[in-house]
């Protein structure tokens, strides 16, 4: 149907600017220059956001089952006129923790209610190439950071932040309502008029057999244990590699735009990762894809630390977007599994629960590593600690496809003895 491409373009084009979220080290460098914030002070900003995006989640998730997409998007819109216009009153002693609520929390809780209604609403549009159009629409989020990254660092050299974070909240929030007008579940008609889901096995969605699972019934299920750990690990090595951010070029000597430049090279590799891996997993399935996401992000945390060890900036652009590449792919792997083996029905509910996993991979990835940063002064500690998460999360992986297989070798013997 023609009407879902507009809703996937409306929907991506949305979630670029609120992507700014995860460029959040350049978003506050001009209150950290200003105020004298430290490392660890910054980190807390982003894990908070991760936190209250998560919550933003869970909340959007249940107001979804009572209210359409319209009512949800205007109560985002409040915390995002919030947020963004309370930061920029914040000033003195207190600025720090002021960013906390009006940044960290409040705006944060605002874009986890705008995601957590395109994704789930664009996934409905889209049985036949889940994947690819969760990939697309995430992109476009994983890319926020890159593309407004540097436009932001260029109107702080013209304009006053406060004037710059005024100016986001008034065109966050009317992107928003715009994309409200467009972006809706499809009735009962259009919902049967879409090309239905021709895969099978993990990939096969409700097409194929699989049952709408309820929240509930995810706590029953070991798969949601093991990928949820699986989630947390290699989430927590994107986390850190954000919640640190800028550190890493400007400990190599780069400036501020240079180090913006670099570290955005995270966002194009999670943009890259997005849309790359949603047409992987529709092809080569689940499986096969966490064992190559859990190498990926081994391999980036390996090359930033060789960039601390050799201090190239071109080895840790490299680093940067290899380790974009693998935090973008289990974003996408989080929204696929979701819906191909939990369903459709409650697929925002089911996509905030397991999205919770943001909450400890930010007390780890982000806040741990800043204090980590603080109490050992290495950044190649860091990377170290990271590679070994990536490791346990490879074995993690491989622990769930196995148990996977059993599952469905279990369910086949059962079907045969019940056709017998």
């Amino acid at each position: 149907m023609r009407k879902r491409i507009p809703i996937l373009v409306v929907g991506t084009v949305t979630l670029l600017f609120l992507g700014l979220i995860y460029g959040y080290s350049v978003v506050m460098a001009p209150l950290r220059a200003q105020f004298g914030w430290s490392v660890s002070g910054m980190t807390v900003i982003f894990a908070l956001s991760m936190i209250a995006f998560t919550v933003g989640n869970l909340v959007a998730g249940k107001l979804l089952k009572r209210h359409d997409v319209r009512f949800v998007m205007t109560v985002a819109i409040a915390f995002l006129l919030v947020g963004f216009v309370g930061s920029a009153l914040v000033d003195g002693e207190g600025s720090l923790p002021a960013v906390w609520f009006t940044y960290g929390i409040v705006a944060s809780v605002g874009i986890g209610f705008v995601y957590n209604v395109i994704v789930p609403t664009v996934t409905a549009w889209f049985p036949d190439k889940t994947g690819m159009a969760q990939g697309i629409c995430l992109m476009g989020y994983g890319l926020g950071g890159f593309v407004l990254g540097p436009v932001l660092t260029q109107l702080y050299a013209v304009t006053d932040w406060r004037i710059v974070f005024v100016a986001m909240a008034v065109v966050f929030s009317a992107l928003v309502f715009a994309s409200s007008v467009v972006i809706h579940m499809p009735t009962p008609e259009e919902a049967a008029a879409l090309p239905a889901s021709k895969a099978a096995g993990d990939n096969a969605g409700n097409a194929a057999g699989t049952q709408d699972v309820p929240t509930s019934g995810l706590f029953r299920d070991p798969t949601f244990y093991l990928f949820y750990l699986w989630m947390f690990l290699l989430g927590a090595v994107g986390m850190a590699t954000t919640g640190i951010g800028r550190e890493f070029p400007t400990s190599l000597g780069a400036d501020a735009v240079t180090a913006a430049f670099v570290i955005g090279f995270v966002n194009i590799g999670s943009g890259l990762g997005r849309l790359i891996g949603g047409t992987l997993l529709d092809r080569i399935g689940r499986a096969p894809f966490m064992v190559g996401t859990a190498c990926l992000s081994i391999a980036g945390a390996l090359i930033m630390l060789a960039a601390q060890l050799t201090g190239s900036i071109a080895v840790q652009v490299a680093g940067c977007l290899v380790t974009g590449l693998a935090w973008g792919a289990v974003i996408v792997t989080m929204a696929f599994v979701v819906r191909k083996v939990w369903g459709q029905a409650n697929f925002a509910e089911n996509l905030a629960v397991v999205n919770s996993y943001g909450i400890f991979a930010a007390l780890v990835g982000s806040i741990g590593s800043g204090v980590l940063v603080q109490a050992v002064g290495s950044l190649a500690t860091v990377l170290v600690v990271m590679a070994c998460f990536g490791v346990v999360g490879l074995v993690d992986a491989l622990v769930l496809n196995a148990h996977r297989s059993k599952v469905a070798r279990l369910k086949a013997a059962t079907a045969a003895s019940g056709a017998e």
